[in-house]
């Protein structure tokens, strides 16, 4: 390998074997190395090759602007989260998580400030293992920097997460679901005047429901149109529920153009009668 251009002393641009460009990083492997010159590869710690020249570049002005303890601090909690929620993650996430950690530390010791969270108040109900681990790295994060991040701080570090988990199909943007899913919810609640018994099963299963279908909305899954035998009798059986659910697909409608099934229609009147069941 062959450095190509020195980041600064902890993180070089290389070219590997094959020609392709690589970021490279480990203490003082940048220290004292000129363009042309074989990396020392005892130096090694760690090797970026990212999936597109864009990320690279962004990993690029990380690299370039960062302080290397973040970068190798990122890489630390990456691992871990890949290995407690056996996920896989896009190497994007070591953009935007050092990015984030650098910029939320910084922010703190400059003027002890912390940014309004409150748009995400819901993101702990509705990726709970994903919230569990965010939870654990801001302890790490203020235990690592000496710092008291508060917990709100762990909604956003699991926005980064979900954003950024690995998938077969094309990523979409986790604030618009995580939006679409609080709207629903909301829709829910004050139409019966209610307050959610979040630990109730009724209520878990009604979330892990809502974000199969914010996904397949947004992503633009066409949901069989397996019209379930007792549609027809929903309006009588469970008339409260089923007003409730046709609320919700006016707002899918206005809001995301997309018309939803009567199979999924039925599926959405049975949780919320059970919620409303679970509050009587």
């Amino acid at each position: 390998m062959i450095v190509k251009k020195k980041l600064n002393n902890n993180a070089i641009l290389a070219i590997n074997k094959n020609g392709i460009d690589i970021i490279l990083t480990g203490n003082g492997i940048g220290f004292n190395v000129k363009r042309g010159q074989e990396v020392n590869k005892l130096k090694i710690e760690r090797t970026y090759k990212l999936d597109t020249q864009d990320n690279q570049n962004k990993l690029i002005q990380v690299a370039t602007e960062v302080p290397y303890e973040y970068l190798k601090f990122t890489d630390s909690i990456v691992r871990e989260l890949k290995s407690n929620l056996k996920i896989k993650l896009d190497d994007n996430i070591y953009i935007a998580l050092t990015d984030h950690i650098y910029f939320a530390v910084s922010r703190f010791k400059k003027d002890n400030d912390n940014i309004n969270t409150s748009l995400l108040w819901e993101v702990e109900d509705i990726y709970p293992d994903e919230y569990k681990e965010a939870v654990k790295t801001l302890k790490k994060i203020n235990a690592f920097f000496n710092i008291t991040l508060p917990i709100e701080e762990a909604r956003m570090l699991t926005f980064h997460i979900v954003d950024n988990l690995k998938k077969n199909y094309q990523k979409i943007d986790t604030g618009t679901a995580i939006k679409t899913i609080t709207d629903i919810l909301n829709i829910v609640k004050y139409f019966f005047n209610i307050e959610y018994n979040v630990n109730s099963f009724n209520y878990v299963r009604f979330v892990i429901h809502l974000r199969f279908l914010t996904r397949r909305i947004l992503y633009g899954e066409k949901e069989d149109e397996n019209t379930l035998f007792f549609y027809d009798q929903l309006s009588q059986k469970m008339p409260q529920a089923f007003k409730c659910t046709l609320k919700i697909v006016d707002y899918i409608r206005k809001t995301r153009k997309v018309e939803l099934s009567k199979s999924e229609q039925a599926y959405l009147t049975i949780h919320i009668q059970r919620i409303i069941l679970n509050n009587i």
